[in-house]
């Protein structure tokens, strides 16, 4: 396998804890961080991000959810999931940064640790995501990672004030994956 990472400093994705609420509050509270996921929920209280929280750290079905540590942070910085595993369609990649983590590269890799996951944990045969057209960081970290640009449905958001986004779709196979991180062993 190659060596190849996607972040200046390490990075680690690990389950969930009761006690990352806080972060996770704070995050889901910071109108830059959100502004580039699918949806945007106009408020996000203590409950909620408890409740999420909470969730994310019995999830044991066909959604998972991972904290994102980088070198010389106390919290985690984001997460990373994997939604709908186990099951005959592919799952969807999600991620969201939501503290500056210091460096570039963060996110770029703690998604390729989470769709390493998918595919050697969960036998996932494929893994896709759905990116919001104007979120050029989200297209650039995926591309890095191999993936393929599969299609745009317009107007698939619609934002609480009514702008319609375009959502793109990009993908990569189990073949792939194995192609680009092979290292050309």
């Amino acid at each position: 396998m190659t060596t190849e990472r996607g972040s200046e400093i390490d990075v680690r994705i690990r389950p969930f804890r009761e006690d990352d609420w806080p972060a996770v509050h704070r995050w889901f509270n910071n109108r830059e961080a959100i502004s580039s996921l699918m949806e945007v929920r106009p408020s996000f209280s203590e409950e909620n991000a408890k409740g999420w929280t909470n969730a994310a750290v019995h999830a044991d079905g066909e959604d998972r959810k991972w904290a994102i540590e980088v070198e010389g942070r106390d919290e985690p910085v984001g997460f990373t999931a994997l939604y709908g595993l186990h099951r005959q369609t592919a799952p969807e990649l999600g991620a969201l940064i939501g503290d500056d983590p210091g460096a570039r590269g963060v996110g770029r890799e703690a998604e390729r640790l989470t769709v390493a996951k998918a595919f050697e944990e969960f036998g996932a045969h494929r893994v896709y995501g759905r990116i919001p057209a104007f979120n050029g960081p989200a297209k650039k970290a995926v591309t890095w990672q191999g993936w393929q640009h599969e299609g745009t449905m317009p107007g698939h958001i619609r934002r609480p004030g009514g702008e319609l986004i375009d959502c793109e779709i990009w993908g990569i196979s189990a073949d792939g994956w194995r192609e680009r991180w092979s290292g050309g062993e």
